[in-house]
C-alpha cells in the first residue's frame, strides 16, 4: 500500500487511486480519502488544490472538440502564409517574435496537449457493441426494464428472490421469469446485487464490456457508459468476471463452474477501457466477512505471526502470503480492534520489522525475520 502522507501535489495528480477517487469514485473511495484526511490534516490543504486541478482539468477537456482545435491551427497557418517573404539576408537577421504570435502559439500548443491527455488517458473508451442498448437486443427473453432517475436507491426483487439495489441514473433489465438454464440481467449503471444461492442455474450480469458470473453472493458492479472503467466489487461469496471479447467467454456464460477471474471478499475487478485489460485489486478499506464483529477481538500475547494472518484471513476474506519458515520465530503481542485491515498491517508490520504491498488482490510480507 503507498505511504500517502509523503505525496506532494503533483504525486497526486498522477496518482492511479487518487485520479479515480476524482473521476470515477466508488463509495470505499470516498470513505478511504476522507478518513484520510481526517488522519493527516497536514496534508488536507494540498489533497483539496490536487482535486480541484483534476476537476478543472476535466471540465476544461469536455469544452473542446477536433473542429475548435483544427480551426485555431488553419488561422495560423493562414496567417503564416500570408506574410510577405522577405529577399535572402547578406547577414544572420535575428527577428522577434510578436507576444500575440507567441501566445496563440502557446494557446493551440496547450489546446492540443489538453485534447490528446483527454482522448489518450481520460475520455473512456466507446464501445457501440458492448453498450447497454446492444446488450439487450442480443436478449432471448422479454425483458422487464426499472430506471432509477431519483437520488435515492431503489430495491428490485426478482423472481428467483435475488434482490438488486439499484443506484442513481442506473437502469436494469431482467425478464419476469427466468429461463432453465441461467439468470441473465442488464446493467448500465452502478447496483449492488444479493444474488439468491442456486449452483444449477447460474447468475449472469451483463454490463458493458464485463460479463460477472455468480452462483450466490453479494456484490457490487459499476458500468457507466461514460465512466472511464468499469468495475465489480466482492462483498460476499466467490464471483467470475470476464470481458465480453474474451475468446472463452461463450463457455464461461454456460458453463456450471466458474472460471475467468474469480474474485473472493474484499476483491475488485476493473476493466481499464483505455487499456483494454482487466485487473484484480483489494478495495480501498476492505471489510470484515466474519459476521463476528462484535464477538471476536485482536487481541495477541505472544502470539505467532502464523496464527495472526490467519485471523486477518478469515475475518476480512483476503489472502496474505508470507514465507512461514523465515518468520517461524515472529510473535505478537498487541490489541488490534477498532483499526482497518491496513492500519493493522502497518501495527503488526512494524512489530516484526517487516513491509507489505498489495499485489493481484493478495496481500503480501515481506522481511527478514525475527531474532
Amino acid at each position: 500500500m503507498k505511504d500517502y502522507q509523503f505525496f506532494e501535489f503533483d504525486d497526486f495528480l498522477e496518482d492511479v487511486a487518487f485520479r479515480r477517487w476524482v473521476f470515477n469514485p466508488l463509495p470505499q473511495d470516498d470513505i478511504f480519502w476522507e478518513q484520510w484526511q481526517t488522519d493527516h490534516p497536514a496534508q488536507k490543504a494540498t489533497i483539496q488544490q490536487a482535486r480541484q486541478q483534476l476537476l478543472t482539468i476535466k471540465g476544461n477537456l469536455l469544452l473542446l472538440s477536433d473542429e475548435h482545435i483544427d480551426q485555431k491551427v488553419a488561422q495560423l497557418v493562414q496567417r503564416a502564409q500570408a506574410m510577405p517573404a522577405s529577399e535572402e539576408p547578406t547577414a544572420p537577421i535575428v527577428r522577434r517574435i510578436s507576444a500575440t504570435w507567441y501566445y496563440m502559439a502557446a494557446s493551440v500548443a496547450l489546446l492540443l496537449g489538453l485534447l490528446w491527455l483527454y482522448q489518450t488517458q481520460l475520455k473512456p473508451e466507446s464501445s457501440t457493441t458492448n453498450s447497454y442498448a446492444h446488450l439487450l437486443e442480443s436478449a432471448t427473453q422479454p425483458l422487464v426494464e426499472v430506471e432509477n432517475s431519483g437520488s435515492q436507491p431503489k430495491k428490485v426483487t426478482l423472481s428467483d428472490g435475488s434482490t438488486i439495489v439499484l443506484y442513481k441514473n442506473s437502469r436494469l433489465s431482467y425478464p419476469k421469469q427466468f429461463n432453465t438454464q441461467t439468470r441473465e440481467v442488464y446493467l448500465t449503471g452502478e447496483a449492488f446485487f444479493q444474488i439468491h444461492k442456486n449452483p444449477g442455474k447460474p447468475f449472469l450480469v451483463y454490463a458493458n464490456e464485463l460479463v460477472t458470473k455468480v452462483l450466490g453472493t453479494s456484490f457490487f458492479v459499476k458500468a457507466y457508459e461514460k465512466d472511464q472503467n468499469v468495475s465489480v466489487t466482492v462483498r460476499t461469496g466467490k464471483v467470475s468476471v470476464f470481458a465480453q471479447a474474451d475468446k472463452d467467454a461463450g463457455i464461461q456464460k454456460t458453463s456450471r463452474e466458474l472460471g475467468g477471474m474469480i474474485l473472493m471478499p474484499n476483491q475488485q475487478a476493473t476493466w481499464m477501457r483505455v487499456d483494454k485489460r482487466l485487473v484484480r485489486s483489494l478495495i480501498a478499506q476492505p471489510l470484515r466477512v466474519d459476521n463476528q464483529i462484535l464477538t471476536t477481538a485482536f487481541v495477541f500475547k505472544q502470539t505467532p505471526i502464523a496464527d495472526v494472518f490467519a485471523a486477518l484471513e478469515r475475518a476480512y476474506g483476503v489472502d496474505i502470503v508470507f514465507d512461514e519458515a523465515l518468520m517461524a520465530n515472529c510473535t505478537l503481542t498487541a490489541r488490534l480492534d477498532d483499526e482497518s485491515l491496513y492500519k493493522k498491517l502497518e501495527w503488526i508490520c512494524a512489530g516484526t520489522e517487516s513491509s507489505y504491498e498489495v499485489v493481484d488482490g493478495q496481500i503480501i510480507i515481506t522481511s527478514q525475520g525475527c531474532q
